[in-house]
């Protein structure tokens, strides 16, 4: 092996490093961001029947406004790793 060979395998290594610490911690905050993003703008439209739904649900009085954009950030942080998807291009011929 040559000495650009040898500078290749780092970079590629250093870009698996980095994609790995971008899935792990980076794209989860960003999720968690704009689900923020998302819960505020809910809030501001629809937050006392969100809250009112919420809380007949679940026969209690603990939701309130103001809790809407941390909760639509946290279940779509944690909804994320839960997500699937389906090939539909595979099942055509059953």
């Amino acid at each position: 092996m040559n000495r650009k060979d040898n500078t290749l395998e780092g970079i590629g290594a250093f870009t698996v490093i980095i994609l790995a610490i971008f899935t792990l911690v980076i794209s989860p905050a960003l999720s968690f961001m704009f689900a923020y993003i998302g819960g505020c703008i809910l809030k501001f439209f629809v937050g006392d029947v969100l809250v009112n739904g919420l809380n007949i649900i679940f026969n209690t009085t603990r939701f309130t406004k103001p809790m809407i954009p941390v909760i639509c950030a946290t279940i779509a942080t944690i909804g994320k790793y839960f997500k699937t998807t389906v090939d539909m291009s595979r099942h055509k011929g059953q």
